[in-house]
């Protein structure tokens, strides 16, 4: 829904300028965001980054798996010598330690998404910094998000992400 709306009030500024500035040439560009954020080096970075996170916990989950595993074949395998008492202490520690991995789990995939979104959010910002210059120098009245802003139609040549890219990689190196 959200996304419908952003589009026809883009399209709305877009007919806007068009009509205003009928008699001169209107200069648009498209950028992919998802694209410049996965390309670019500072992109890269901060997925590398979030990848290893991502490896901790799943070793960390992967542990927790295989004791969860190794307690239920010991119960399974010494169910029947067990005494009811024995038998229903195991269940319960089985079950207690189940629990703790799903609890776990979830808190782990929460964690990665607030990560993602602030690693994201870092790199967004950069670009549109790099968006708003390169807007200023290449004398753009409007470029568009390609994704979000209902773009029906664009040509080739109003396509920038790769400039975008290319300015974030040198402003990245300049560092």
């Amino acid at each position: 829904m959200r996304r419908t709306s952003t589009g026809v009030l883009a399209a709305a500024l877009i007919l806007l300028l068009v009509s205003a500035r009928a008699e001169a040439e209107l200069k648009v560009g498209v950028v992919d965001l998802q694209k410049a954020l996965e390309a670019s080096e500072e992109g890269r970075k901060a997925k590398g980054e979030l990848q290893k996170q991502v490896e901790k916990i799943q070793q960390d989950l992967k542990t927790r798996q295989d004791e969860l595993n190794s307690l239920k074949e010991e119960m399974e395998k010494q169910g029947s010598l067990l005494n009811e008492t024995a038998r229903y202490d195991k269940e319960k520690r089985y079950q207690d330690k189940l629990k703790d991995f799903k609890r776990v789990y979830e808190d782990y995939q929460e964690e990665m998404k607030r990560v993602d979104q602030a690693l994201s959010e870092k790199v967004f910002k950069k670009l549109a910094e790099i968006i708003e210059a390169l807007g200023v120098k290449e004398g753009f009245d409007v470029i568009l998000e390609k994704t979000n802003s209902a773009v029906l139609y664009k040509s080739n040549k109003v396509d920038i992400t790769d400039q975008v890219i290319k300015l974030a990689d040198e402003k990245n190196k300049a560092k």
